[in-house]
């Protein structure tokens, strides 16, 4: 992964340009970098990961507070998540594993999953996508040039895959009036989007289980983060406590001051303990999707070459956001 300045950029004719550095956009990099295209990776954020990001806590510890783990359900994520296990960037959580599907996590945190997928891709960040227009190169063939919110030029590229969540790529793609199919695919989408809060605490060590899930209150799941492997903190139980996405919206722009106390209370009376030390909540806007069924769980558009892949488009969940990367980008593949 090399990672490079806009002004270095602007003048170069990328294959293939990927908006978005989550797991849809870093493994549609990975697998289409591994069949000879040249591609770079744009990401508004300082680092990959998007909801599969993690939380520094000190020098040597941090915790996912998006993505907790990966369930593989399809033989597809399972063969691509094993894989990362042989190379040692992942590794199956047994403690949240079910009958039916295995869980994965990055080790020893869930961005490393993302960067293991950019290493042989151009990667640009703090560097939001706003605008798309074509633009025809020195042989007169179309190829696309992608601005930034300040419509200064990105990079020119041949083909365009956007891997933001559904409003951010609905702004992107109503740019340019030629996509109004995608458009509709993403407008449809953003209609389903819910928010998320989430934190993470520190508490005495205990006997509970790794994963707890409720049906109601403000609390929908607490994870033990440090529970998984390669993690440290074994003196101390480290939870990443996600909200419920009906709370959430309930108390979208309240204080932090007021979700701090609410999800540090709900999390005594379900645990009689208290926390010894928490961080600060984050508000997850864009956390969660329904599947926008569609024919493919990818969206493309062959005579424009733009294409969609995201957890939206398949699941709704961090399994949907790989195999819609992967089904897209083997179509992209077969049409080479």
């Amino acid at each position: 992964m090399s990672t490079q300045t806009r002004d270095k950029n602007e003048a170069l004719i990328f294959d293939i340009a990927i908006v978005g550095a989550g797991l849809a956009g870093s493994l549609s990099a990975h697998l289409l970098s591994e069949s000879g295209y040249k591609v770079c990776v744009i990401e508004k954020g300082r680092g990959s990961g998007g909801r599969a990001s993690s939380k520094k806590i000190a020098d040597d510890i941090s915790c996912d507070l998006g993505t907790p783990f990966i369930y593989a359900h399809q033989p597809e994520s399972k063969e691509i998540l094993e894989k990362l296990v042989k190379e040692n960037i992942a590794a199956p959580w047994k403690q949240c594993s079910k009958p039916e599907a295995q869980a994965f996590v990055g080790v020893p945190k869930m961005s490393v999953i993302t960067r293991h997928w950019l290493n042989q891709s151009t990667f640009i960040t703090e560097t939001r996508v706003h605008h798309i227009e074509q633009v025809h190169s020195d042989n007169n063939q179309p190829t696309w040039l992608l601005r930034d919110d300040k419509y200064q030029k990105v990079v020119h590229a041949k083909k365009i895959i956007i891997t933001a969540p559904a409003p951010q790529a609905a702004m992107i793609l109503a740019t340019h009036a030629d996509l109004a199919v995608l458009l509709l695919r993403a407008n449809q989408a953003s209609k389903t989007y819910q928010s998320q809060w989430a934190m993470w605490l520190e508490a005495s060590s205990s006997d509970l289980n790794a994963l707890i899930e409720f049906d109601q209150g403000p609390i929908a799941r607490m994870i033990k983060d440090n529970h998984k492997p390669m993690r440290k903190g074994d003196d101390v139980d480290r939870w990443v406590i996600q909200a419920d996405t009906k709370w959430t919206s309930e108390h979208l722009d309240a204080d932090k001051k007021q979700i701090t106390q609410a999800l540090l209370q709900a999390f005594s009376e379900h645990t009689e303990q208290r926390a010894i030390k928490h961080g600060e909540p984050h508000r997850w806007l864009l956390g969660r999707f329904e599947q926008n069924k569609g024919n493919q769980p990818f969206a493309w558009s062959p005579e424009h070459n733009v294409g969609l892949a995201g957890d939206w488009l398949f699941q709704g969940d961090a399994e949907g956001a790989i195999l819609s990367a992967f089904f897209l980008t083997n179509a992209i593949k077969d049409s080479r």
